[in-house]
Protein backbone atom coordinates (compact mmCIF):
# COMPACT_ATOMS: atom_id res chain seq x y z
CA UNK A 1 0.00 0.00 0.00
CA UNK A 2 1.21 3.58 -0.68
CA UNK A 3 2.76 5.40 2.24
CA UNK A 4 2.60 9.11 2.93
CA UNK A 5 5.58 11.18 4.09
CA UNK A 6 5.95 11.65 7.85
CA UNK A 7 5.04 14.93 9.49
CA UNK A 8 8.69 16.01 9.71
CA UNK A 9 9.46 15.39 6.01
CA UNK A 10 10.78 18.49 4.18
CA UNK A 11 7.95 20.61 2.69
CA UNK A 12 5.37 18.03 3.79
CA UNK A 13 2.72 20.75 4.07
CA UNK A 14 2.98 21.11 0.28
CA UNK A 15 2.63 17.36 -0.43
CA UNK A 16 -0.08 16.05 -2.74
CA UNK A 17 -1.08 12.57 -3.92
CA UNK A 18 -2.29 11.91 -7.46
CA UNK A 19 -3.20 8.56 -9.02
CA UNK A 20 -2.37 8.61 -12.74
CA UNK A 21 -2.49 5.48 -14.91
CA UNK A 22 -2.21 3.27 -11.85
CA UNK A 23 0.80 5.03 -10.29
CA UNK A 24 0.16 6.79 -7.00
CA UNK A 25 2.41 9.86 -7.21
CA UNK A 26 3.76 11.92 -4.34
CA UNK A 27 4.47 15.47 -5.44
CA UNK A 28 4.98 18.84 -3.79
CA UNK A 29 3.84 22.18 -5.21
CA UNK A 30 5.02 25.34 -3.54
CA UNK A 31 6.10 28.89 -4.22
CA UNK A 32 4.23 31.31 -6.45
CA UNK A 33 0.82 30.37 -7.88
CA UNK A 34 0.93 28.83 -11.33
CA UNK A 35 1.04 31.51 -14.01
CA UNK A 36 2.46 34.20 -11.73
CA UNK A 37 6.11 33.11 -11.96
CA UNK A 38 8.27 30.77 -14.05
CA UNK A 39 7.40 27.11 -13.45
CA UNK A 40 10.32 25.10 -12.06
CA UNK A 41 10.41 21.27 -12.15
CA UNK A 42 12.78 19.46 -9.75
CA UNK A 43 13.77 15.84 -10.49
CA UNK A 44 15.92 13.88 -8.05
CA UNK A 45 18.31 11.05 -8.86
CA UNK A 46 18.35 7.31 -8.20
CA UNK A 47 17.62 6.58 -4.55
CA UNK A 48 16.57 10.16 -3.83
CA UNK A 49 13.19 11.78 -3.35
CA UNK A 50 11.65 15.23 -2.94
CA UNK A 51 13.88 15.59 0.13
CA UNK A 52 16.90 15.92 -2.17
CA UNK A 53 15.85 19.53 -2.84
CA UNK A 54 15.06 20.53 0.76
CA UNK A 55 17.79 23.16 0.78
CA UNK A 56 16.66 24.94 -2.40
CA UNK A 57 12.87 25.01 -2.27
CA UNK A 58 12.33 27.73 0.33
CA UNK A 59 14.76 30.27 -1.19
CA UNK A 60 13.48 29.60 -4.73
CA UNK A 61 9.80 29.69 -3.72
CA UNK A 62 9.95 33.49 -3.75
CA UNK A 63 10.80 33.45 -7.47
CA UNK A 64 9.23 30.30 -8.95
CA UNK A 65 6.17 28.10 -9.06
CA UNK A 66 7.84 24.86 -7.96
CA UNK A 67 6.87 21.28 -8.76
CA UNK A 68 8.95 18.71 -6.88
CA UNK A 69 8.24 15.03 -7.62
CA UNK A 70 9.11 11.57 -6.31
CA UNK A 71 10.02 9.46 -9.35
CA UNK A 72 8.21 6.13 -9.85
CA UNK A 73 8.86 3.77 -6.95
CA UNK A 74 10.98 6.32 -5.12
CA UNK A 75 10.15 8.05 -1.88
CA UNK A 76 6.40 7.98 -1.51
CA UNK A 77 5.41 7.35 -5.15
CA UNK A 78 3.94 3.86 -5.38
CA UNK A 79 4.10 1.64 -8.48
CA UNK A 80 1.89 -1.47 -8.20
CA UNK A 81 3.53 -4.71 -9.42
CA UNK A 82 1.07 -5.05 -12.30
CA UNK A 83 1.97 -1.56 -13.55
CA UNK A 84 5.69 -2.37 -13.35
CA UNK A 85 5.18 -5.58 -15.35
CA UNK A 86 3.02 -3.89 -17.98
CA UNK A 87 4.91 -0.63 -18.52
CA UNK A 88 8.48 -1.05 -17.23
CA UNK A 89 8.57 2.43 -15.64
CA UNK A 90 12.09 2.13 -14.18
CA UNK A 91 13.92 2.46 -17.51
CA UNK A 92 15.06 5.85 -18.79
CA UNK A 93 12.31 6.01 -21.47
CA UNK A 94 9.83 4.65 -18.93
CA UNK A 95 10.63 7.31 -16.35
CA UNK A 96 10.36 10.02 -19.01
CA UNK A 97 7.05 8.64 -20.27
CA UNK A 98 5.44 8.36 -16.84
CA UNK A 99 6.58 11.83 -15.80
CA UNK A 100 5.19 13.24 -19.03
CA UNK A 101 1.82 11.66 -18.23
CA UNK A 102 1.91 13.14 -14.74
CA UNK A 103 2.67 16.65 -16.03
CA UNK A 104 -0.21 16.38 -18.48
CA UNK A 105 -2.54 15.28 -15.69
CA UNK A 106 -1.43 18.20 -13.51
CA UNK A 107 -1.52 20.66 -16.44
CA UNK A 108 2.03 21.73 -15.56
CA UNK A 109 4.39 23.06 -18.23
CA UNK A 110 7.83 23.77 -16.73
CA UNK A 111 9.80 26.77 -17.95
CA UNK A 112 12.94 25.65 -16.14
CA UNK A 113 13.95 22.11 -15.18
CA UNK A 114 16.59 21.05 -12.67
CA UNK A 115 17.79 17.49 -12.25
CA UNK A 116 20.24 15.70 -10.02
CA UNK A 117 22.28 12.66 -11.11
CA UNK A 118 19.95 10.26 -12.98
CA UNK A 119 17.28 12.97 -13.00
CA UNK A 120 19.34 14.81 -15.63
CA UNK A 121 19.05 12.12 -18.33
CA UNK A 122 15.33 11.86 -17.54
CA UNK A 123 14.91 15.57 -18.29
CA UNK A 124 17.08 15.39 -21.41
CA UNK A 125 15.04 12.43 -22.68
CA UNK A 126 11.78 14.29 -22.02
CA UNK A 127 13.05 17.35 -23.88
CA UNK A 128 14.22 15.30 -26.87
CA UNK A 129 10.85 13.53 -26.96
CA UNK A 130 8.92 16.81 -26.90
CA UNK A 131 7.38 16.01 -23.51
CA UNK A 132 8.65 19.32 -22.13
CA UNK A 133 9.92 22.50 -23.77
CA UNK A 134 11.96 24.25 -21.08
CA UNK A 135 13.84 27.49 -21.63
CA UNK A 136 16.74 26.17 -19.58
CA UNK A 137 18.02 22.82 -18.23
CA UNK A 138 20.23 22.76 -15.14
CA UNK A 139 21.83 19.47 -14.18
CA UNK A 140 23.69 18.71 -10.95
CA UNK A 141 26.29 15.92 -10.96
CA UNK A 142 24.67 14.43 -14.08
CA UNK A 143 24.70 10.65 -14.42
CA UNK A 144 25.75 10.81 -18.08
CA UNK A 145 28.71 8.44 -17.82
CA UNK A 146 29.05 4.85 -16.60
CA UNK A 147 29.90 4.61 -12.90
CA UNK A 148 33.51 3.91 -11.90
CA UNK A 149 34.79 0.33 -11.72
CA UNK A 150 34.77 0.18 -7.92
CA UNK A 151 31.10 1.16 -7.85
CA UNK A 152 30.16 -1.47 -10.43
CA UNK A 153 32.11 -4.15 -8.56
CA UNK A 154 30.28 -3.27 -5.37
CA UNK A 155 26.75 -3.27 -6.77
CA UNK A 156 26.75 -5.42 -9.91
CA UNK A 157 26.04 -8.74 -8.17
CA UNK A 158 23.09 -7.17 -6.40
CA UNK A 159 21.62 -5.28 -9.36
CA UNK A 160 20.60 -8.28 -11.41
CA UNK A 161 19.15 -10.08 -8.40
CA UNK A 162 17.00 -7.21 -7.16
CA UNK A 163 15.29 -6.95 -10.53
CA UNK A 164 14.08 -10.52 -10.15
CA UNK A 165 13.46 -10.68 -6.42
CA UNK A 166 11.24 -8.56 -4.21
CA UNK A 167 12.42 -10.74 -1.35
CA UNK A 168 16.01 -9.61 -1.93
CA UNK A 169 14.88 -5.99 -1.95
CA UNK A 170 13.23 -6.65 1.39
CA UNK A 171 16.43 -8.20 2.73
CA UNK A 172 18.45 -5.22 1.49
CA UNK A 173 16.02 -2.86 3.20
CA UNK A 174 16.30 -4.75 6.48
CA UNK A 175 20.08 -4.65 6.16
CA UNK A 176 19.92 -0.89 5.58
CA UNK A 177 17.78 -0.44 8.68
CA UNK A 178 19.97 -2.54 10.94
CA UNK A 179 23.52 -1.66 9.85
CA UNK A 180 25.70 1.29 8.83
CA UNK A 181 25.72 0.30 5.15
CA UNK A 182 23.75 3.36 4.04
CA UNK A 183 26.11 5.69 5.87
CA UNK A 184 29.08 4.05 4.16
CA UNK A 185 27.40 4.26 0.77
CA UNK A 186 26.62 7.95 1.21
CA UNK A 187 30.16 8.62 2.41
CA UNK A 188 31.41 7.13 -0.86
CA UNK A 189 29.67 9.96 -2.76
CA UNK A 190 32.31 12.44 -1.58
CA UNK A 191 29.63 14.60 0.05
CA UNK A 192 29.37 15.54 3.71
CA UNK A 193 25.80 15.35 4.95
CA UNK A 194 24.27 16.33 8.27
CA UNK A 195 22.89 13.75 10.68
CA UNK A 196 19.38 14.80 9.67
CA UNK A 197 20.11 14.33 5.97
CA UNK A 198 21.64 10.91 6.62
CA UNK A 199 18.56 9.90 8.62
CA UNK A 200 16.28 10.64 5.66
CA UNK A 201 18.20 8.23 3.43
CA UNK A 202 18.23 5.68 6.22
CA UNK A 203 14.46 5.95 6.47
CA UNK A 204 13.91 5.65 2.71
CA UNK A 205 16.32 2.75 2.27
CA UNK A 206 14.64 0.76 5.02
CA UNK A 207 11.60 0.51 2.72
CA UNK A 208 11.71 -2.43 0.24
CA UNK A 209 9.75 -0.60 -2.48
CA UNK A 210 12.25 2.28 -2.54
CA UNK A 211 15.22 -0.10 -2.64
CA UNK A 212 13.62 -2.15 -5.42
CA UNK A 213 12.93 0.93 -7.55
CA UNK A 214 16.43 2.36 -7.11
CA UNK A 215 18.27 -0.86 -7.86
CA UNK A 216 16.01 -1.78 -10.79
CA UNK A 217 16.43 1.71 -12.23
CA UNK A 218 20.24 1.38 -12.10
CA UNK A 219 20.17 -2.03 -13.74
CA UNK A 220 18.03 -0.87 -16.68
CA UNK A 221 19.65 2.47 -17.53
CA UNK A 222 20.55 3.00 -21.21
CA UNK A 223 22.69 6.07 -21.89
CA UNK A 224 23.88 5.13 -25.43
CA UNK A 225 20.33 5.52 -26.75
CA UNK A 226 20.12 8.99 -25.21
CA UNK A 227 23.41 10.10 -26.75
CA UNK A 228 22.38 8.83 -30.17
CA UNK A 229 19.67 11.51 -30.15
CA UNK A 230 21.38 14.27 -28.18
CA UNK A 231 22.76 16.11 -31.23
CA UNK A 232 19.35 17.61 -32.06
CA UNK A 233 18.93 19.24 -28.64
CA UNK A 234 18.40 23.00 -28.94
CA UNK A 235 17.72 23.98 -25.31
CA UNK A 236 20.46 25.70 -23.26
CA UNK A 237 22.00 23.16 -20.87
CA UNK A 238 24.12 24.08 -17.87
CA UNK A 239 25.72 21.22 -15.95
CA UNK A 240 27.36 21.33 -12.53
CA UNK A 241 30.16 18.88 -11.82
CA UNK A 242 31.35 18.37 -8.26
CA UNK A 243 35.11 18.22 -7.88
CA UNK A 244 34.96 15.55 -5.16
CA UNK A 245 32.23 13.47 -6.81
CA UNK A 246 33.38 9.84 -6.58
CA UNK A 247 30.37 8.49 -8.49
CA UNK A 248 30.60 10.68 -11.62
CA UNK A 249 34.31 11.02 -12.54
CA UNK A 250 35.00 14.53 -13.83
CA UNK A 251 37.36 13.43 -16.61
CA UNK A 252 34.76 11.05 -18.06
CA UNK A 253 32.01 13.62 -17.68
CA UNK A 254 33.99 16.28 -19.58
CA UNK A 255 34.31 13.92 -22.55
CA UNK A 256 30.64 12.95 -22.48
CA UNK A 257 29.18 16.44 -22.32
CA UNK A 258 31.13 17.55 -25.39
CA UNK A 259 28.41 15.74 -27.35
CA UNK A 260 25.64 17.99 -25.98
CA UNK A 261 25.11 21.06 -28.22
CA UNK A 262 25.83 24.37 -26.51
CA UNK A 263 26.44 22.83 -23.10
CA UNK A 264 28.11 24.80 -20.30
CA UNK A 265 29.97 22.79 -17.65
CA UNK A 266 30.59 24.43 -14.27
CA UNK A 267 32.86 22.78 -11.69
CA UNK A 268 32.13 23.37 -8.00
CA UNK A 269 33.56 22.06 -4.75
CA UNK A 270 31.61 19.22 -3.16
CA UNK A 271 30.53 15.64 -3.73
CA UNK A 272 27.85 13.81 -5.65
CA UNK A 273 25.01 14.95 -3.39
CA UNK A 274 25.72 18.58 -4.18
CA UNK A 275 22.11 19.88 -3.98
CA UNK A 276 21.99 18.75 -0.35
CA UNK A 277 25.58 19.54 0.57
CA UNK A 278 25.74 22.95 -1.13
CA UNK A 279 22.22 24.05 -2.14
CA UNK A 280 23.45 27.61 -2.50
CA UNK A 281 25.20 26.60 -5.74
CA UNK A 282 21.89 25.59 -7.36
CA UNK A 283 20.17 28.73 -6.05
CA UNK A 284 22.92 31.02 -7.31
CA UNK A 285 23.06 29.56 -10.80
CA UNK A 286 19.29 29.79 -11.23
CA UNK A 287 19.19 33.36 -9.95
CA UNK A 288 22.13 34.33 -12.16
CA UNK A 289 20.08 33.34 -15.20
CA UNK A 290 17.46 35.95 -14.23
CA UNK A 291 14.71 33.60 -15.32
Amino acid sequence: MPETPPNDWPDVSSSETHVVNGICWHIQRLGKPRGEAPALLLVHGTGGSTHSWAGVTTPLAAHFHILNVDLPGHGFTHVPPEVERARNPFTLPGMARELRTLLSHLDEQPDVVVGHSAGVPVLLRMTLDGAIAPRHILGCCPALVPPPDWYVALLAPLLGLVVESDALAGSAARLAAATSIIGRMLQSTGSRLTAEQLARYQQLCSRPAHVHAAMTMMSRWDLPALFRDIGVLRVPVQLIAARNDRWIPLTSLRRAVERIPGVELVVEEGGHLLPEERPEVVIRLLQDRRL
